[in-house]
């Protein structure tokens, strides 16, 4: 027997202090309700329910952002309600107007309201606002026409800048019905944001008055060149195709003309198109005989795949065409011939633009000029220009235009966004003021929000200008319409998208719990067993105190 160590009241001592911290944890568990409270807890399912608590936080909080989105497009949709009444109250008096049987006088009281009602759309589009965020005066727009029988997103620039045209066929020329860069000057085309590089033509080899890119049928596009000689047609006949593996460029060059493809940061594009070289408007007199067949052929073997381009005449016009299939990767281009049709292609993109030269541009039957600036443009001061088909006029967008469509964060992370444009709905943007043909000669109509007249209404003054008042509010009552819509389809999905959120945030708050918070049942469990083994160990831990007392009966 010993005295100097007790070793039963010390291995009952280590199990009271261990039932002693079981059940302080069990206590924890029990009035915090979570079965981690510290790392130490659960390293690892601490780690991924915080993860959980972000992505939970962020879903509610996505979902308050789309009822806030649901609560902004209300907003403009209301203004907008209001803009259709006045609308279609101004189509009534324009109808009434019309009729000859009112006197000068009558249609003088009508027109007064006529103006007092194109004022209040103006002041509608002026002060709806949402957290004085201001909705319905362009400010929310992207900035650019988005009709299909408009030119979007027309940019003059120089030197790096671009210009942008979104609607074909386009043909350029400058005022003079010449070249519209110095000679030597390249221009480029791109699909789908893959560019053609180096498109040019010499003036001197190459006298066309115009020459232009038209976008085809089944998608591809066709370099067009109004000749004047038969020089013309020799050089652009006497082209070859060839390409160049170290740049990766694939060419069609001819002493007036020249077309280049060029892969771009290589990665694979595949796009099928039809190429055509045309050349268009032969004046014969000046070609003298044409033959019935003239043709050049070239051809390119990369890879184990041929690729020809055929140039042939027929009658007073000279065409040729390849329908390809372009491959562009790093160190490789394969051109394939197909005869399918080709698949969409993006915009039109002209680079280079002499400077100060002035450029045309023709699209069904719509032209407009305007002149490149004299300096080069920084990306801070580009200017926007848009095509209005109604009235054949350039309007410029605001300094500095640029996409400020409204955003909604609708998800819990990046790029979960949802973009939503509201156009402009006053008066000038749904073309019920204006001059010329149509107008009061004298301003009558103010912004809303002061007394000052600043722009022009229609006029109801003849029978005439009222009927040509009513299609001009048929479209503007058909513009709010659409954009009315469009607010509705938003809202629509904004709805379906808080339900979306409510679920995932709700399934994801089920896992969480799953991970962190207490079993209570479990645990009440466990803190009762903790408890009667506490207890039990300090009842042995008294009788293990009690041993060394029979060492004294020993030493009596």
């Amino acid at each position: 027997m010993r005295i100097q160590h007790n070793i039963s009241a010390l291995n009952t001592h280590r199990n009271l202090a261990f039932n002693n911290t079981q059940t302080s944890k069990a206590l924890e568990k029990l009035s915090s309700g979570y079965k981690i409270n510290r790392a130490g807890d659960d390293a690892a399912g601490l780690a991924i329910s915080e993860k959980m608590r972000g992505q939970i936080r962020g879903l509610d909080m996505a979902s308050k952002n789309a009822q806030d989105g649901i609560s902004l497009i209300q907003t403009a949709e209301g203004a907008l309600n209001e803009t259709h009444a006045i609308l279609q109250r101004m189509r009534e008096l324009a109808v009434q107007a019309g009729n000859d049987t009112n006197t000068t006088d009558d249609r003088s009281q009508i027109q007064k309201e006529i103006d007092q009602l194109t004022s209040e759309i103006n002041r509608i589009g002026n002060t709806t606002e949402f957290n004085t965020k201001k909705l319905v005066n362009g400010e929310l727009s992207d900035a650019y026409s988005t009709s299909a029988s408009t030119v979007e997103k027309v940019q003059v620039a120089k030197a790096g800048q671009e210009i942008q045209v979104g609607t074909e066929p386009i043909t350029w020329k400058n005022s003079a019905g010449t070249a519209i860069t110095t000679e030597g000057a390249k221009f480029n085309v791109s699909f789908s944001g893959k560019t053609a590089e180096g498109i040019e033509w010499s003036s001197a080899k190459l006298t066309a008055a115009t020459f232009s890119i038209t976008k085809t049928t089944n998608g591809g596009f066709t370099l067009n060149a109004k000749v004047s000689t038969a020089t013309d047609i020799t050089n652009i006949v006497s082209a070859a195709l060839s390409h160049d593996v170290a740049t990766d460029t694939y060419s069609f060059n001819g002493n007036g003309i020249s077309l280049s493809f060029k892969g771009s940061e290589a990665t694979d594009w595949a796009a099928k198109g039809k190429v055509e070289i045309a050349l268009k408007d032969v004046p014969t007199a000046s070609l003298g005989a044409v033959t019935t067949e003239q043709t050049k052929q070239a051809a390119l073997s990369n890879g184990g795949e041929l690729s020809n381009i055929k140039v042939a005449a027929e009658g007073s016009n000279l065409e040729g065409l390849a329908q390809i299939n372009v491959k562009y990767s790093a160190g490789n281009v394969v051109i394939d011939l197909q005869n399918s049709a080709g698949a969409s292609l993006g915009n039109f993109n002209y680079k280079d633009v002499a400077t100060g030269g002035k450029v045309e541009f023709n699209q069904e039957g719509i032209s407009f000029t305007f002149t490149a600036p004299t300096t080069a443009p920084t990306t801070s001061s580009n200017k926007t220009y848009i095509l209005e088909p109604e009235t054949k006029s350039v309007t410029k967008a605001p300094a500095d235009a640029k996409d400020q469509s409204v955003k909604f964060q609708i998800g819990a992370n990046e790029n979960q966004a949802m973009t939503v444009s509201i156009g402009d709905m006053r008066a000038s943007a749904l073309g019920i003021v204006g001059s010329g043909t149509g107008f009061n000669s004298t301003a009558t109509v103010t912004n809303g929000t002061d007394s000052t007249a600043v722009e022009n209404s229609l006029d109801l003054s003849s029978h005439e200008t009222a009927a040509k008042a009513i299609t001009t509010l048929d479209a503007a009552i058909n513009k709010v319409s659409t954009q009315r819509a469009a607010l509705g389809a938003v809202q629509n999905r904004l709805e379906h998208t808080i339900n979306n959120l409510g679920a995932s945030s709700e399934n994801l708050t089920a896992a969480e719990s799953r991970i962190r918070d207490t079993d209570m049942a479990k645990e009440m469990m466990n803190f009762t067993k903790n408890n009667i083994l506490t207890q039990a160990a300090q009842s042995m831990l008294a009788q293990a105190n009690q041993q060394p007392q029979g060492v004294l009966q020993l030493l009596g």
